[in-house]
């Protein structure tokens, strides 16, 4: 078909439009990633647009010389795969027993689990909970308050709904149970909400540094953002050193950066905002396409 003048102009303007919004949302994490390799004292000394104007390696080499990030770094990653994998399998067990509707006491137990989305516990609450139990400087910390989450269990348990009964019947009349059903059938059809699910599951894993600043002192139990938001305050706190009451060591070391060979607090903060992200944007497009299909099928009631 012969296109229309103005349909030519729509699409244009359209498409003009689209590449100028996506420059727009992309710029800032370019930004960030230029900042981490240019020089701390030349980026304090003008802005740095599209490139680095003197190129180095030393931000990062800053970052990764610290002695607890080797440790931080295998801590959380634990924490990444063992929280999601006990979140999810705790939620959808959940789902799959709240789906029933001939289950004695569903409706309180759904009032009971949604309280908490509206009623949270204050900081010293929260505290006193963690300490009675005995998890202040234990790795469960970290993975047991998260194992269940209401919002993603009503997801889980109408895309359960969803699922055809037939299902159920036929595999009841050939003798399998419900743990059978739900490992053989329930599992293997909800993996896109699963997917779903799991990849917020270990971003907020990874990004967490709450749970370690309140509940633990342990520095081997560290996580990677603990370390990473002490590099920035020790980066800071170097930087605002007077020269008249220093050591003879602090003196080389400021004078050390004034002579570009030591990052400074801005350039440290770009860093470790790559070093943090660069690893969720590694995995995301192997969960994208889960994203969309797997919020969707629990979503929207059949």
């Amino acid at each position: 078909m012969k296109r229309k003048p103005s349909e030519r102009i729509f699409d244009f303007f359209n498409a003009f439009i689209m590449i100028v919004w996506g420059l727009i949302s992309i710029y800032p994490f370019w930004y960030i990633l230029v900042m981490s390799f240019n020089t701390g004292a030349d980026a304090a000394a003008g802005p740095i647009w599209l490139f680095p104007r003197v190129f180095t390696l030393e931000n990062y080499a800053f970052v990764f010389q610290y002695d607890r990030l080797q440790s931080a770094f295998i801590v959380t990653t634990l924490r990444c795969i063992i929280g999601p994998v006990l979140s999810v399998f705790v939620t959808m067990l959940a789902a799959y027993a709240l789906s029933k509707r001939f289950l004695l006491g569903r409706k309180t137990l759904l009032f009971f689990f949604m309280m908490p989305m509206f009623i949270g516990g204050t900081i010293i609450s929260n505290y006193v909970v963690i300490a009675k139990l005995g998890l202040l400087n234990n790795f469960l910390v970290y993975v047991l308050p998260g194992a269940f989450g209401f919002f993603a269990m009503i997801i889980m348990r109408t895309h359960i709904e969803q699922l055809p009964e037939e299902l159920h019947e036929s595999a009841t009349i050939d003798g399998a149970g419900y743990v059978r059903i739900f490992f053989q059938i329930i599992l293997p059809l909800s993996m896109p909400v699963i997917a779903a699910f799991s990849f917020f599951a270990v971003v907020g894993n990874w990004l967490d540094y709450y749970t370690n600043l309140l509940y633990v002192t342990d520095r081997n139990l560290s996580t990677l953002q603990f370390v990473l938001y002490e590099i920035i305050n020790r980066a800071e706190a170097s930087s605002l050193i007077d020269f008249t009451k220093t050591t003879d060591a602090a003196q080389r070391r400021l004078m050390s950066m004034a002579n570009n060979t030591v990052p400074t607090p801005e350039v440290i903060k770009m860093t470790v905002m790559v070093v943090v992200t660069f690893p969720l944007l590694f995995i995301y497009p192997f969960f994208q396409k889960y994203f969309v299909k797997g919020m969707l099928t629990g979503a929207v009631k059949a």
